[in-house]
């Protein structure tokens, strides 16, 4: 009781290096390693790259570790360490659902053994796409993420410890034609899967930050897509 009184009758800044050292002593006593078992290194999903050339490294990292959010500092990579079940919903048409089906066949060649599947069932689904107009998406959306502005697309992933668990794409059907959507669809479905920044670097890359209406993939994008997942 008496060390009690001592304790908490000395100033704060005493008490706190107190608590250090009394903590750096039960560490080393009982050989525990004070790291933090939640700090993850920005690598963890970073493949073998010795035997990739310098542009598929550069542009890899460009798309992966970089984003509009943070354009000049270097983050985690995020990946998807199970299958995705994706669910359509919202106002899209045959013609869309047939690109979605497109786009998944040839990204399910490229993140073997990863797969996706497209389901009926919500309740089944990690990964949801909403057709319609930012008013609806913003009235609809599974991620009650809100959008401010004009957006032909966009994407919002939600991860743990780099893996990611949920993604929310929106294609606006209502401001833009036919091809755009095509793009669109091919571009955010693709960036969900964590390759979540655009450049200026390529024009015929998928990623490519400037206005497009490229349906398909550069060779490029399906080097960096396969060095991911496989």
């Amino acid at each position: 009781m008496a060390s009690i009184a001592f304790y908490l009758g000395l100033p704060n800044e005493q008490r706190d290096k107190m608590k250090l050292y009394v903590k750096k002593e039960f560490l080393a006593f009982f050989n525990i390693n004070p790291s933090e078992p939640d700090a993850l290194p920005n690598d963890l999903f970073l493949p073998d790259m010795s035997q990739v050339d310098e542009e598929t490294t550069y542009y890899f990292n460009q798309i992966l570790r970089y984003s509009e959010n943070r354009p000049n500092t270097q983050g985690p990579i995020f990946k998807w360490n199970k299958d995705i079940y994706m669910h359509l919903y919202g106002n899209y048409n045959i013609e869309n659902k047939s690109e979605v089906m497109t786009v998944i066949k040839e990204l399910n060649r490229l993140i073997s053994p990863r797969r996706i599947h497209l389901v009926k069932n919500a309740k089944r689904a990690n990964s949801f796409i909403y057709f319609g107009s930012i008013t609806d998406y913003n009235k609809y959306s599974k991620s009650g993420l809100k959008l401010d502005g004009k957006y032909y697309g966009h994407f919002n992933i939600l991860a743990h410890k780099q893996e990611i668990q949920r993604a929310y794409i929106f294609i606006n059907t209502h401001d833009s034609g036919r091809k755009r959507q095509k793009h669109v669809i091919r571009e955010e479905i693709t960036q969900s899967l964590g390759f979540i920044n655009d450049t200026y670097d390529y024009p015929e890359s998928i990623f490519y930050q400037g206005y497009s209406e490229k349906t398909y993939f550069s060779e490029m994008d399906k080097k960096i897509i396969s060095l991911l997942y496989q």
